[in-house]
């Protein structure tokens, strides 16, 4: 009769912790695999992941940079290259190159620019990627561009738990240049 009984309370104990690991149906899939330590970015972060990335262009520090990028950042945009080249192919920079190389190198060339306000339209994100489209707020040309933003955990209990590895992003870098009156369209209809 012991035996039974330690049978019993041994498939009891193992039952109850196969229950244990199973997620709580109200609570986010991916949540619950953060949670246990796996890495995997919650909406939450993947949503801080764009608000940090947006604060490097709409109000740019060094101090943000250095808390969102990792050291071997790396940027790539032939839309900001052109704008770099000021639409010149053959500038410095080839096409379809990095743009920075580093968080030095983009702390060179984001902290050289004006502010630049736009508004997120849509967030998606996977477990280490965050997809943001936006808007800009210049006229007379609105610009809509998409960033991908490859991010990787920070230490346990950082303020920031995700940091900014690699972005891709591009954008229409002829309405820009009109934006900023580089270029002036002179074969456009006004009808």
């Amino acid at each position: 009769m012991r035996s039974f009984s330690t049978i019993l309370a041994t498939a009891s104990l193992l039952v109850s912790s196969v229950y244990a690991d199973v997620p709580d149906p109200d609570t986010d899939a991916i949540e619950q695999t953060a949670l246990k330590g796996a890495t995997c970015m919650t909406k939450n972060q993947a949503q801080q992941v764009a608000d940090n990335f947006q604060q490097l262009i709409a109000a740019y520090s060094d101090k943000a940079a250095d808390q969102t990028l990792t050291k071997g950042f790396n940027d790539y945009s032939d839309s900001v290259t052109t704008l770099i080249d000021n639409a010149c192919a053959a500038g410095p920079q080839a096409l379809g190159s990095v743009t920075f190389n580093s968080r030095v190198s983009f702390e060179k060339g984001q902290g050289a620019q004006p502010a630049i306000p736009f508004q997120q339209l849509n967030v998606w994100n996977n477990c280490n990627t965050v997809f943001l489209r936006w808007r800009s707020a210049l006229t007379p040309e609105h610009v809509t561009g998409i960033i991908v933003l490859e991010a990787v955990p920070n230490s346990l209990g950082a303020k920031q738990p995700w940091l900014i590895d690699t972005v891709y992003s591009e954008f229409n870098s002829g309405a820009w240049l009109v934006d900023l009156n580089v270029l002036k369209p002179s074969n456009c209809s006004s009808s």
